[in-house]
């Protein structure tokens, strides 16, 4: 559903799609062989050659048939892609994948993804913060009723409902670099992880020389049955969309027949009925919303993914698969609904007026 072309702008965003699409993660997985093949190579426990014939490799050279054949019968994509990448490099093959494990592959794409993607999500709540920031100095000093469980409360000022969310988006923000300081881990370590066909440090050594050149940390001993980091980068996704979540829905109440005090700009055709031609519904904080709720749920489901058993659990891990990328990707449909939303945004002082007016008349004609 996510990739029908008559869906798929409403639930993601192009350019989120474009870093997790098949072809940008098999490029991950070569990238990391090929950087691990240089480090390998620096080290002196590979010829220089082997990691040259490699980097001379891209995805087009590889069959992707044969890929996703090898996937069916294997239950992993590296095994395959070891095969051909090996064919390809020639008299050299035989220092392809070297002292390396599937996982060491795809855990470490599957981070050097993320960072990718967390730096479109930064940029997304940045843009997001300037443009409440906008409606901040126009509208800033409008009265309003405030509202507490749904009735009229005592009047507030915009700004101070605007600068509530603006402060939710900013501990968002901080979040992502919190999280990405934790999670974003290159995973090198061997088929348990401990670096044991390494010698003399040199594990180590490659280790670090594969995180720096990918922009990534290292995690000591290491990380394949420790998804925390992998957790916590998903978990924040679903803090911010819970945040982009509330405030769609607030700002779609507002927007309702009976309180019109915020509404999304009228375009034609924009938000138009099937059946009812006089209505002009508030699609963006709508789909703001909704694809915000996903986000959220798919992101909850990254705690369950923690729980591996002993050294490696298959069963936990091939999860991730699905729920990271998905995570990602509800997410930057949401915000960039969210987007939208604060562009298309008019605030209407004399509605919001006109709401403590009525309230304050309404006091007054009560008895004491």
């Amino acid at each position: 559903m996510l990739e029908f072309g008559i869906y798929r702008d409403c639930f993601s965003s192009a350019d989120m799609r474009a870093i997790w699409s098949e072809h940008a993660t098999i490029s991950a997985w070569l990238k990391v062989e090929q950087t691990l093949a240089r480090s390998q190579a620096a080290a002196e426990l590979i010829p220089a050659e082997a990691a040259t014939a490699l980097e001379a490799i891209s995805v087009s050279d590889l069959n992707q048939n044969q890929l996703r054949d090898d996937m069916a019968l294997v239950g992993r994509p590296i095994v395959g892609l070891v095969r051909q990448l090996r064919t390809l490099a020639g008299e050299y093959g035989r220092f392809v994948h070297f002292r390396a494990t599937t996982q060491d592959i795809m855990d470490t794409a599957v981070s050097l993804q993320m960072r990718h993607g967390l730096e479109q999500v930064r940029t997304g709540v940045a843009r997001l913060i300037e443009g409440l920031d906008r409606h901040i100095g126009l509208h800033g000093s409008t009265r309003m009723m405030g509202r507490t469980n749904g009735q009229y409360a005592v009047p507030i000022r915009l700004e101070t409902k605007l600068q509530v969310w603006r402060s939710e988006l900013v501990r968002r923000l901080a979040a992502i670099s919190d999280a990405a300081g934790r999670g974003l881990n290159a995973q090198i370590g061997g088929p348990v992880g401990d670096l044991q066909a390494y010698e003399d440090g040199d594990g180590h050594a490659v280790k670090r020389a594969v995180a720096a050149a990918l922009g990534l940390h290292t995690v000591e001993p290491h990380w394949q049955n420790s998804r925390d980091g992998v957790a916590e980068i998903v978990t924040m996704l679903g803090g911010l969309c819970s945040t982009l979540c509330k405030i769609a829905h607030n700002i779609n109440l507002l927007s309702s027949s009976d309180i019109g005090e915020i509404y999304e700009r009228p375009e034609d055709g924009k938000g138009a009925s099937s059946a009812m031609a006089h209505k002009k519904n508030q699609r963006a904080s709508e789909f703001g919303e909704a694809v915000a709720r996903l986000g959220r749920q798919r992101a909850e489901q990254i705690g369950e993914l923690t729980l591996h058993e002993h050294e490696r659990s298959g069963g936990a891990w091939i999860a991730e698969w699905l729920v990271v990328p998905e995570s990602f990707l509800l997410t930057s449909g949401a915000l960039k609904w969210s987007d939208r939303m604060f562009r298309s945004l008019v605030v209407d002082d004399n509605a919001m007026k006109r709401s403590v007016l009525i309230e304050f008349q309404n006091k007054q004609a009560k008895p004491s």
